[in-house]
């Protein structure tokens, strides 16, 4: 933005508390678009519903008692369990000319787990299990995996959104900053 230095530079010499409040109401602002773009994102690549996803993620908000502002993102990016998705249900598949069932799939929201079921775990939890192979522990909990997308969608979100909203907010921020000045000072 054009006179942004300059504007900076003249609000420092009225007042120096100006220009960090605005700093750090500008970081916010485009902190919380961030996530709720990634959210988006993230739910439309994953099939996840959006809820689950925002419960992932913290903002520890930018202050201006800080020489620089800063806004931290805390984002769980552990893989999901299939029990958070929803209810579970059992359909029954059956080939057609086959007396035999091929067996039962376990439906969950949009997803479906072949030889799945639900199980009360020893620490109380109850998890959705599937059977993976002949080997010596043949069951683990089924898990939607988020590390990439959510590491991929933050971290192109937040750059993408600093270069081209942060100008924009930065001078809207300021703008209020020199307005609550002069109402502050009965002008």
């Amino acid at each position: 933005m054009k006179g942004l230095a300059q504007a900076i530079k003249n609000l420092n010499s009225i007042n120096d508390e100006m220009v960090p409040k605005a700093t750090a109401m500008a970081i916010n602002r485009v902190a919380r678009r961030v996530i709720s773009h990634s959210v988006k994102r993230v739910s439309a690549e994953t099939k996840v519903p959006q809820r689950l996803i925002r419960q992932r993620v913290r903002l520890n908000r930018a202050s201006s008692r800080y020489k620089t502002p800063r806004a931290r993102l805390v984002i769980n990016r552990g893989n999901l369990p299939a029990i958070a998705l929803g209810n579970a249900r059992v359909q029954l598949s059956r080939k057609r000319g086959n007396q035999k069932g091929t067996g039962s799939v376990l439906k969950v929201g949009r997803f479906s787990f072949p030889h799945a079921f639900i199980q009360q775990l020893d620490n109380g939890r109850w998890h959705i299990l599937q059977r993976v192979g002949q080997s010596r522990y043949p069951i683990e909990v089924v898990k939607i995996p988020l590390v990439t997308p959510l590491t991929t969608a933050y971290t192109e979100e937040s750059e993408k959104l600093l270069q081209s909203d942060m100008p924009k907010e930065m001078a809207s921020a300021l703008k209020q900053q020199l307005r609550l000045y002069i109402k502050g000072r009965g002008w």
